[in-house]
């Protein structure tokens, strides 16, 4: 996150998070660290990789990105080579690791003792960590992945760890329907060395695998911290009662070695693949005009042939729900398949697949950023009034362009129901929404401009009662006057 000063925009402070989780609903294990510093004058050895990586995101994107954001990264990404960062405490030193830009595997500096946190490992990946300690003490893993693990491997650490099946779950929870995958337990990724008096904490998003230590097939970033053991505890802290201690579950019987399904391991890389295919080949999306103006054809364009091990491919714009998926025809090497008809509102070219696998009841759901032709010139405003359904929908979205959607949020709550709210809400709304206003028209005028589109669109646009208030529109007439006397 970029924040400018709001007396001088040339004052800036970045705020980076560093997770372990994915941005989804999932309650499980995780870790992540928060750093906020501010842009120097040099470039910082440290931000390199991390800066790189910003930088380069134009170029791994899909289809081809306005300039506008190409020079936003740049911009960004020139700002984190330079940003001194306030060290967590305790610790002294930090720098990033960017994996997956080429093909070289993660190789970390020798070191006394290691530990390793990770959900999923392999045994290549595990062996090379373990050839680069003196001591690979300690490996905290899922059950499952520790009864994959050749007996070799797990002979490598001193001790192995599961957590408890208490903290892993809730009662009555499940798998996710739709993914089959586990959305609680343990997803944290964690490498602690130590090296002489110090301790080396590394975490992000590199499972202990070979995809992503070894291979280069992905591309993970981690951050390493480096602090005083003294300070910052080490190896034998983490399963003390201030570690994880408390959250160690039992080890499973380990007996003879499990059976690998590879059938199903097979039907998983089928479907990996696939999902990669698709998203090299050329698909869009083709928006065309029914008699009635407000529904629209939205077809599928591209081939959807050559995909050993798939069953299947259900396609559906994210728009609507997964009921109104079609099915794509596998044998033909190029065709068109129509979606569905749909109202302005609902157009896009964010498109979600299913695959399905020839064995077992496997599948697996993605989206894919596709590009589209014949958009409608209603859909904008379509869209914005699913958004902003009723006045107090409004306000909150005025708030939210202006930067204070959290106030308006509680004000509107607070407010409902006032027979003398000003504007349709409350009282409370009045005033911050026009100071808000009076603050961006001296500091931000330029703020103004959106706020005065969207209110064109809305009074121009409107079926029924405008949900744009009476008094907002007079107020607002003020300051159109003002902007066009200053020339802005």
């Amino acid at each position: 996150l970029r924040f400018v000063g709001p007396d001088n925009p040339e004052t800036v402070l970045l705020r980076l998070m560093i997770l372990s989780r994915n941005l989804t609903a999932d309650r499980s294990w995780d870790v992540a660290v928060t750093l906020e510093g501010r842009p120097t004058g040099r470039n910082r050895r440290e931000n390199r990789s991390l800066g790189e990586l910003i930088r380069d995101l134009p170029t791994m994107a899909f289809g081809e990105l306005p300039e506008a954001r190409v020079q936003q990264a740049a911009r960004l990404a020139a700002e984190l080579r330079r940003t001194d960062w306030e060290m967590p405490p305790g610790y002294d030193a930090l720098s990033f690791l960017v994996l997956g830009r080429n093909a070289s595997a993660w190789s970390p500096d020798p070191s006394k003792r290691l530990a390793v946190i990770s959900p999923f490992a392999t045994d290549d990946a595990l062996h090379a960590l373990a050839r680069t300690a003196k001591s690979a003490d300690v490996l905290f893993t899922r059950p499952e992945t520790l009864l994959e693990l050749e007996s070799t491997t797990r002979d490598l650490f001193r001790s192995c760890h599961v957590l408890d099946e208490a903290a892993e779950t809730e009662d009555g929870e499940d798998l996710d329907q739709h993914t089959g995958r586990d959305t609680h337990g343990l997803h944290a990724k964690v490498y602690l060395f130590e090296r002489g008096w110090n301790t080396h904490l590394v975490l992000g998003s590199a499972n202990a695998t070979s995809a992503a230590l070894l291979g280069g097939r992905n591309i993970e970033v981690l951050i390493e911290l480096i602090g005083k053991r003294s300070r910052v505890g080490g190896v034998d802290g983490l399963l003390g009662t201030d570690g994880l201690g408390e959250v160690l579950g039992t080890i499973p019987d380990i007996g003879e070695p499990p059976v690998v399904d590879l059938v199903r391991k097979s039907a998983e890389e089928d479907l990996d693949r696939a999902r990669e295919a698709l998203g090299r080949r050329a698909l869009s999306v083709r928006c065309s005009r029914t008699d009635d103006d407000d529904q629209w054809v939205l077809d599928l364009q591209g081939g959807f042939h050559d995909l050993p091990g798939i069953e299947s491919v259900h396609a559906w714009p994210i728009t609507v729900s997964s009921n109104h998926a079609v099915e794509l025809q596998l044998e033909e090497a190029g065709n068109e398949v129509r979606l569905g008809v749909f109202a302005p509102a609902s157009i896009t070219g964010l498109i979600a697949f299913e695959l399905r696998s020839v064995v077992q009841d496997l599948r697996v759901r993605f989206v894919l950023n596709l590009p589209i032709e014949g958009l409608p010139e209603a859909r904008e405003i379509a869209v914005l009034k699913t958004v902003v359904r009723n006045r107090d929908g409004f306000l909150r979205y005025l708030m939210y362009l202006l930067g204070e959607l959290g106030l308006a949020q509680s004000a509107v709550d607070e407010g409902r129901g006032s027979e003398a709210s000003q504007w349709g809400i409350s009282d409370t709304v009045g005033a911050p929404l026009l100071e808000e206003l009076v603050r961006a028209y001296a500091r931000e005028p330029e703020r103004l401009h959106e706020i005065g589109r969207v209110v064109r669109r809305l009074t121009d646009n409107h079926d029924g009662e405008s949900i744009v208030p009476d008094d907002f529109v007079k107020t607002w007439s003020v300051f159109e006057l003002a902007m066009e006397r200053r020339g802005g």
